[in-house]
């Protein structure tokens, strides 16, 4: 592994996680899919973006990535 450990697993899944993402974005945009929670008997909206979700799904830290950018980038 290499000294940015969430890069190497986001790498690792970048097809997977594209393609979940297009389907989620299609399946909003064609026909108004919504990603929904149940709560006794009401549906309510997950307002959680489906950029978190995916990255909780693959276990990627999005703080930890922000860092290793900024790393990347120092001189």
């Amino acid at each position: 592994m290499s000294e940015y450990p969430e890069h190497d697993k986001l790498h690792a899944v970048v097809d997977k996680s594209q393609a979940i993402g297009e389907f989620l974005e299609w399946a909003s945009e064609r026909h108004g899919f919504r990603l929904c929670y149940l709560e006794g008997n009401r549906y309510w909206s997950v307002g959680t973006p489906v950029q978190r979700l995916l990255a909780e799904f693959f276990e990627i830290d999005e703080n930890k990535l922000e860092e290793e950018k900024r790393a990347m980038l120092e001189p």
